[in-house]
């Protein structure tokens, strides 16, 4: 092949690219143009409904309105239309924009069904809608439960994680649990934070739905199982109980243990006290981790056996055993003088991690006092 038949090849590429991204550019525009008109319509309507309404707090939007949206509303590029006019009212007045919504669960309802009919890209913009502006929170309705455990099933992640939104949203802990139930079964990863964070979003009965978690976690995955613990920690200090029977159970899964240990890091209990101070005292090569975390959550624990053990396992052939006592240390508040035999022993390890950390405290106290000292009085 000739050089000069190469470079006209190559022209032509380039040219057909230029031509695609100005299509591209134009198209994009042009429906960009497209919405922004349709959102000042939505936006002229929905103010005109709420200001006829606003004399009469019974009141709701006539059939007519709700019968536009319903027909508007089943096309994607008015429900994006429509979602940016609602941002822009919801930004002025949230409390007019959530009982006008309220007014219009009917017309929603609806909607959720045709949204399932579609394909999953489709499927999965409607529940994003609804958990965005707070549709159906704290009402249970059968239907919309339903078609949401659906879309769980779908392979799709922006699908899944949108549906378990309006469940969290919904408020149902049995609802939940089912959703929770059809992931773990599934061959589809859904991260272990996105199920934490998302159970931190549920807006009906937490202990009810505490309960039902610890009635099912048996059932569950180690990965969901940590899930759920993880949710725990973040959420209560009412399961202290249960989790160091968790943790103490014979054969336990060394992830599960992992995710109570640290639940005693951020909740003291005195009763999983000398369970910490054996998993840091009977550290094993092989499953260092527990003699990692549970060096951590003696912070939490000030005691002369505590000062005693962290200050021995500075000396631990693992950096993350040494790390986190040294950490421990400087939380409880031990100083140079407590530490003199650390700073100036044999063992240089020890001592250069407990310099570290002390060196990291200094500097954030002259920089938070530098940050004090630039502000204008």
């Amino acid at each position: 092949m000739k050089i000069e038949t190469l470079i006209y090849a190559y022209l032509a590429i380039c040219a057909a690219m230029i031509v695609f991204n100005l299509v591209c550019i134009f198209i994009f525009r042009r429906r960009e143009k497209k919405i922004t008109k349709r959102s000042k319509d939505f936006t002229e309507r929905i103010t005109n409904q709420i200001n006829s309404c606003e004399s009469d707090p019974e009141a709701e939007p006539d059939a007519s309105f709700r019968k536009y949206l319903a027909k508007k509303l089943r096309h994607v590029n008015h429900l994006m239309a429509f979602d940016e006019a609602l941002d822009a009212l919801y930004a002025e007045n949230p409390e007019v924009i959530k009982r006008f919504l309220e007014s219009l669960t009917p017309v929603f309802i609806y909607l959720t069904l045709e949204y399932r009919k579609k394909n999953a890209l489709k499927a999965a913009y409607f529940p994003y809608i609804i958990k965005k502006y707070g549709v159906f929170r704290g009402k249970n309705i059968a239907v919309i439960s339903d078609i949401m455990l659906d879309l769980v099933k779908e392979p799709s992640l922006y699908c899944r994680e949108n549906a378990l939104q309006v469940l969290y949203s919904i408020g149902n802990s049995e609802g939940v649990l089912s959703a929770l139930a059809i992931l773990d079964s599934g061959t589809r990863y859904h991260h272990h934070k996105l199920i934490t964070d998302g159970l931190l979003n549920f807006a009906g009965d937490s202990e009810k739905l505490g309960e039902l978690l610890w009635q099912k976690l048996s059932d569950f995955s180690v990965p969901m199982r940590v899930a759920i613990l993880n949710y725990f920690r973040f959420s209560s200090s009412r399961h202290c109980a249960a989790m160091l029977r968790l943790m103490t159970e014979p054969q336990q899964n060394d992830e599960v243990c992992y995710s109570c240990i640290r639940y005693f890091g951020k909740y003291p209990y005195e009763p999983a006290f000398p369970y910490l101070l054996d998993y840091v005292g009977n550290e094993d090569s092989e499953n260092w981790e527990y003699a990692a975390i549970a060096a951590s959550a003696l912070a939490l624990y000030p005691s002369k056996k505590t000062e005693e053990l962290l200050i021995e396992k500075l000396s631990s052939p693992n950096w993350y055993v040494r790390f986190n006592a040294a950490k421990s240390l400087e939380l409880l508040g031990l100083d140079y003088t407590q530490l003199i035999d650390v700073f100036e022993g044999e063992d240089r390890y020890a001592g250069e991690m407990m310099r570290y950390r002390f060196d990291r405290k200094k500097l954030r106290e002259e920089e938070k006092m530098h940050s004090h000292e630039s502000i204008p009085v």
